[in-house]
């Protein structure tokens, strides 16, 4: 498999979308490997730098592991959190731990371990990010800015169809969250929008 990518690199700003599109791969993957005990989900969330650490620590374990009766693995590193643009993430210990995590991936022998990590929000100026693009099986979940508005207001259209139901014009472009609330009004800043049946 000469110029197969070594692992799979979901991101995007929007946790939903980015998780979606990753249980799918995830999925996919998974169907290929028979073992339940050769699939593994690392949470990646993490508050602050020890519990980066511990994220990074616990995916190195799992990913140095031999499948328990041969054959391939597969690995999920979910919901990683810390390649934003947070303090946690600026922090110099994360830079290090995720200096780590690309040495790692760096080394992995893709036909022994299949690798999937999702994260959001991503802050792609930094290098991790970057190096993901060039090197991974790379795919951005929603787009960026105005885009990844347009990609979550598609989702709730498909899902509302998917269920027989509609929106009344306008709707949909009111229900992104600003800061904790449905929509700003001048009366009330965290009431939710009223929909008018059609």
């Amino acid at each position: 498999m000469a110029g197969a990518k070594k692992f799979i690199f979901i991101c995007g700003q929007d946790d939903y979308l980015v998780g979606r599109l990753g249980k799918e791969r995830h999925d996919a993957l998974a169907a290929e490997v028979t073992d339940e005990f050769s699939r593994e989900t690392i949470n990646g969330f993490a508050a602050n730098v020890a519990e980066v650490e511990a994220a990074v620590n616990r995916f190195r374990d799992s990913v140095q592991t031999v499948s328990m009766f041969g054959g391939k693995r597969v690995v999920w590193l979910k919901d990683v959190n810390f390649l934003g643009d947070s303090v946690t993430d600026r922090a110099e210990s994360t830079l290090k731990l995720v200096e780590d995590l690309q040495q790692l991936l760096e080394s992995v022998n893709p036909d022994e371990t299949a690798i999937l990590i999702t994260a959001a929000p991503v802050d792609r100026r930094r290098s991790f990010p970057k190096w993901c693009e060039k090197t991974a099986d790379f795919a951005l979940a929603g787009g960026d800015g105005e885009g990844a508005a347009e990609a979550l207001a598609g989702v709730v259209l498909a899902e509302a169809k998917a269920f027989g139901a509609s929106f009344a014009a306008g709707a949909v472009e009111l229900l992104p969250i600003r800061g904790g609330c449905w929509v700003e009004t001048e009366s009330d800043p965290c009431s939710p929008p009223t929909l008018k049946s059609a």
